[in-house]
């Protein structure tokens, strides 16, 4: 008999797998692979719509001029329930209180799954001034 992942297994890494194709290395396939293609967001930036996973891929692999993308984050932890997967990250967030320094914070990436693609995501952002999903000027 062999061991068979679980459902939270298999959609854990599906999620962690979409994270390193979409957000790290900007590979259009990825989104293609992972993503629905009725996606729903909920990140006030960014529309729902895999057309717009696309799109951010696109400034992803080639950032435009003056843009700052949010840090990088690292994977602490994955929690799985049935078709939802939670990623709880650290982060360096700018500091308030001391202008041009950074603090580690933490963040979390919230997904629901349907037959292995990611059909919704919510997570902690607020809004940025220059939001992912805006021409950004030449």
């Amino acid at each position: 008999m062999t061991d068979q992942p679980t459902l939270e297994e298999r959609n854990a890494a599906i999620v962690m797998e979409m994270w390193k194709g979409v957000i790290y290395e900007g590979d259009p396939e990825a989104v293609l692979k992972y993503i629905h293609p009725d996606y729903i967001q909920h990140n006030v930036n960014m529309p729902s719509g895999r057309e717009h996973i696309l799109h951010l891929v696109k400034i992803i692999r080639n950032l435009p001029e003056g843009f700052t993308p949010p840090a990088r984050k690292e994977l602490l932890r994955t929690v799985a329930q049935g078709d939802y997967v939670v990623a709880i990250w650290e982060q360096a967030q700018p500091d308030p209180t001391r202008p041009g320094e950074t603090y580690m914070g933490h963040a979390f990436d919230m997904f629901r799954l349907e037959d292995g693609l990611i059909v919704e995501h919510w997570d902690d952002t607020r809004k940025w001034p220059r939001p992912w999903n805006e021409e950004q000027p030449s």
